[in-house]
């Protein structure tokens, strides 16, 4: 069973999301989620192996945050939604 893990701040959510990611889960960065991307960030560098990684570009543009893994839209989004089992969101 795949979940897509959605992260809208860093800090507690975002710890308490990368304790309990998977092998075979995603993880999209939203809202000021994004900012796990920024230097000398390193939190997503433990995932496990076969974990994804995305960010709304939306929000990554409104931000000033560099996409160093894939951006994708809304459409993007709710195709991510209906290709995992289950959607969990950290906040």
């Amino acid at each position: 069973m795949s979940i897509l893990h959605t992260v809208n701040k860093t800090g507690q959510p975002l710890a308490l999301c990368l304790r309990a990611v998977s092998s075979g889960d995603s993880v999209l960065l939203i809202e000021d989620g994004v900012y796990a991307l920024m230097p000398p960030d390193q939190r997503l560098s433990g995932l496990p192996d076969r974990c994804a990684v995305f960010i709304m570009d939306a929000d990554a543009r409104a931000r000033g945050v560099p996409a160093s893994v894939e951006a994708i839209d809304y459409d993007r989004f709710a195709t991510l939604c209906t290709e995992h089992d289950q959607v969990l969101s950290w906040f």
